[in-house]
């Protein structure tokens, strides 16, 4: 059976294709469109890759022709830019985003996407232009830079709301109420997260905002009230059987345990490692590591190795949730020399994540 591809692996094949019309490889653009159309066959439907798609393909015949008209004089061929080659160059910087931003690599993503963003006076278009901001705005918030994120944030919900695209608007908010609360606003944050919920009627979104809240209340210590919205939130079949609901099982498992709530917990939990397995999710498979070593092997060679996993995957801002969790638990024990440990690991990773490197912009 075929194997069904995401919009994002042939957005990165058909970026792979352009490149090689813009370098003049002609045989490898001829082998590439093949390879490109045969991948969006297998694609699951999404309207803005076919649209580039076609885009390349129209621009693909004239290089074909060009190339062979210079061939026949002997003449060199050179590669003109047209105004479809700009707005093609800036799909072919934001599609390259959008890839490493599923593949997890977000300080790879912000450089496309700030290439991007010099070529945004290319695109004529509101719905385009608004989901760039909502994109580059995610990934500084995966960044933790969350006075850039939610000034793109913003900027993305207001297009929508114009455009009355409401869901991606309720999808900004969502985010912007995540980004407070993780800021320890928690107030303002669950604020705007309970006006999203209540405006929503989109059962993705209504569950992806009741989980936002569970973990807003985890971060509070309110453990009886996350169980309660995780598990709202699992009661949307869109949400449990996609890959966010195995971030929720985990989320809840690691919600259960501190309940000691173990036996729940721990099918819970195996569930959700399984799943991050299968997704190779590196945030959730450290996770579920550093949750064996805390409650289940009670291993704490395994808690170290997850927070490295998480630090070498530039993931701050996790490293400093499990750091300070990890703080608490040794000062609970009146364990001096474990607190110091993670307080250290802690404020390193608060440091490093306040910096916006040169690799970055």
């Amino acid at each position: 059976m075929q194997h069904t591809l995401t919009p994002e692996e042939v957005g990165a094949k058909i970026v792979e294709w352009y490149s090689c019309i813009i370098s003049a490889s002609y045989e490898q653009a001829i082998l590439l469109k093949e390879e490109a159309r045969h991948a969006v066959i297998h694609m699951q439907t999404n309207d803005k890759i076919l649209a580039y798609y076609s885009l390349v393909e129209f621009r693909h015949n004239i290089f074909i022709d060009e190339f062979n008209k210079k061939h026949e004089l002997g003449d060199t061929f050179e590669f003109v830019e047209t105004e479809v080659d700009r707005y093609l160059k800036y799909l072919y910087y934001f599609i390259s985003g959008q890839y490493e931003y599923t593949q997890e690599r977000y300080r790879s993503a912000i450089k496309m996407f700030r290439k991007a963003e010099r070529l945004l006076e290319h695109v004529n278009d509101d719905a385009e232009e608004s989901e760039f901001y909502l994109y580059i705005g995610l990934v500084y918030y995966r960044l933790n830079q969350y006075l850039l994120a939610s000034s793109y944030l913003e900027q993305a919900e207001t297009i929508f709301n114009r455009l009355s695209y409401y869901e991606r608007a309720l999808n900004c908010k969502q985010v912007l109420g995540a980004i407070r609360s993780e800021l320890h606003e928690f107030e303002t944050g669950d604020a705007i997260l309970k006006e999203a919920f209540r405006e929503s009627t989109f059962p993705r979104t209504s569950a992806l905002i009741l989980r936002t809240l569970g973990l807003s209340k985890l971060r509070q210590k309110e453990y009886e009230a996350a169980k309660t919205y995780f598990y709202q939130a699992l009661d949307y079949e869109e949400h449990r059987s996609h890959q966010i609901g195995m971030k929720t099982r985990y989320d809840l498992s690691n919600t259960l345990f501190k309940l000691d709530q173990g036996d729940e917990a721990l099918e819970l939990f195996q569930q959700a490692k399984a799943e991050a397995d299968h997704y190779n999710n590196k945030e959730y498979k450290a996770r579920c590591l550093y949750l064996d070593g805390l409650y289940i092997a009670k291993d704490h060679a395994l808690v170290d190795q997850a927070i490295k996993d998480l630090y070498e995957s530039s993931l701050l801002y996790e490293v400093c949730e499990l750091a300070e969790e990890m703080v608490e638990l040794a000062d609970q024990r009146n364990d001096d020399s474990t607190s110091l440990k993670f307080y250290r690991i802690a404020y390193k990773a608060k440091i490093n994540q306040n910096k916006l490197g040169a690799d970055q912009v």
